[in-house]
C-alpha cells in the first residue's frame, strides 16, 4: 500500500511538471513624430509646448509606462524619434541618438541602474538640450509636415518591431508582444503641397486644408442632414487611405489638432460644426482606411499631465 501512495505521488508530480504555463512580455516601441510645421509657430499659440510635452514623456516613462498593463518583466522599450520630413536631420544637424531612449540594449541589471538609480539624469539633460535646439532652428526654419508621405514611405520594417512567435522555454510558453505607438504631433491640416484636383479622387484628396474643411462644412449644412457621421459616411469626402501593410502593425496617438474655426483671442466657437470635429471625421476614418487598429484624435491639452495621462491610456488600452 505504501509503494502504491508513492507512485501516486511521483505521478502527480510528473503531470503537474507537464502542464505549461503562459507568460506574455509585452515591449513597446514608442515613435515620437513631430510634423515641425506652422503649427509651432506663435499664429497658433497652444497651452503648451511641444518641448515640455516631449521632455515629459521621457521623465516619467519609469514608473508611469514602464509598468502599465502589470509589465515588470525586464521591459526592453524604446523611445525615439522619427520625423515627416527626414531631411531636416542633416538641415538641422540633428544628433538623433541624443534622442532615443533604448532599453532593449541593457541587461537586467543596467536597466535597473538607469530607471530606478537615477542612471539616465544625464540622457535626460541632453535630450532636452537637444529637443530645444530642434524646435528653435524649426521656428527659425519652417518647413512642411509632410504627414501623407511619411505614413506611407517612413513607417518601414526598418523603424517598427513585430511580435515574435511564441517560444518555449523551460516548459514555459513565452509570448512577446512588439507594440509600435507613434505619437503624431500635428494641428491635423495635412498640408504639404498636394492640392488641387488633380491630387484628389472625386471628394477624397490626399490632402487635408482649412479650405477643404470649410468647403465640407458647407456641403454638410447644404444638405438639410442634421447627423454629422451619416452626412460623412455617405458624402463621399475623405482623405484617400495609405498603401503601407506596416500600418497594421502600428496604433497612432494623434495630439495637439488646433481648431483653427475657434476665436484666437476667447477660443469660443465660431461655427458649427467646427474644424475639430470635422478634423477628427476624417482622421479617424483616414486611418481606420489605411488599416490602423488602434488610434485616438486628441485635442490640444491643457498641461503637461494631462497629455502624459492621455497617452498612458492609449496604451493601457487596446
Amino acid at each position: 500500500m505504501k509503494n502504491i501512495v508513492i507512485i501516486l505521488v511521483a505521478l502527480s508530480f510528473i503531470h503537474c511538471g507537464g502542464k505549461k504555463k503562459t507568460t506574455i512580455n509585452e515591449h513597446i516601441n514608442l515613435i515620437i513624430t513631430p510634423d515641425l510645421s506652422n503649427r509651432i509657430e506663435d499664429l497658433y499659440a497652444k497651452p503648451v509646448s511641444d518641448v515640455a510635452l516631449i521632455s515629459n514623456i521621457y521623465t516619467n516613462y519609469y514608473p508611469g509606462i514602464y509598468n502599465i498593463n502589470n509589465r515588470v518583466i525586464g521591459q526592453e522599450d524604446i523611445i525615439q524619434f522619427r520625423f515627416t520630413n527626414p531631411s531636416i536631420i542633416n538641415d538641422f544637424d540633428i544628433n538623433t541618438e541624443n534622442l532615443r531612449m533604448d532599453l532593449s540594449q541593457m541587461n537586467a541589471s543596467e536597466r535597473i541602474s538607469f530607471l530606478a538609480n537615477g542612471g539616465n539624469k544625464h540622457m535626460l539633460k541632453t535630450l532636452n538640450t537637444e529637443v530645444k535646439s530642434l524646435y528653435t532652428k524649426a521656428k527659425n526654419n519652417t518647413t512642411g509636415g509632410d504627414i501623407y508621405n511619411y505614413l506611407k514611405k517612413e513607417i518601414t520594417t526598418t523603424s517598427i518591431k513585430k511580435t515574435k512567435a511564441p517560444e518555449i522555454i523551460d516548459n514555459n510558453e513565452v509570448i512577446t508582444i512588439q507594440r509600435n505607438i507613434i505619437i503624431l504631433l500635428t494641428d491635423g491640416y495635412i498640408e504639404a503641397g498636394l492640392y488641387g484636383n488633380k491630387n484628389c479622387r472625386d471628394k477624397k484628396c490626399y490632402y487635408l486644408s482649412k479650405t477643404k474643411v470649410d468647403e465640407f462644412r458647407k456641403a454638410f449644412k447644404a444638405s438639410g442632414n442634421t447627423n454629422l457621421k451619416d452626412f460623412f459616411k455617405t458624402s463621399g469626402y475623405g482623405i484617400i487611405p495609405i498603401d503601407n501593410e506596416n500600418l497594421k502593425n502600428t496604433e497612432i496617438l494623434v495630439s495637439e489638432l488646433y481648431d483653427r474655426s475657434l476665436n484666437r483671442t476667447t477660443g469660443s466657437q465660431t461655427v458649427s460644426p467646427n474644424d475639430f470635429e470635422i478634423l477628427t471625421l476624417f482622421w479617424e476614418d483616414w486611418l481606420k482606411q489605411s488599416g490602423v487598429k488602434h488610434y485616438k484624435i486628441l485635442d490640444t491639452a491643457n498641461s503637461k499631465e494631462e497629455f502624459l495621462e492621455e497617452l498612458k491610456m492609449f496604451i493601457s488600452k487596446v
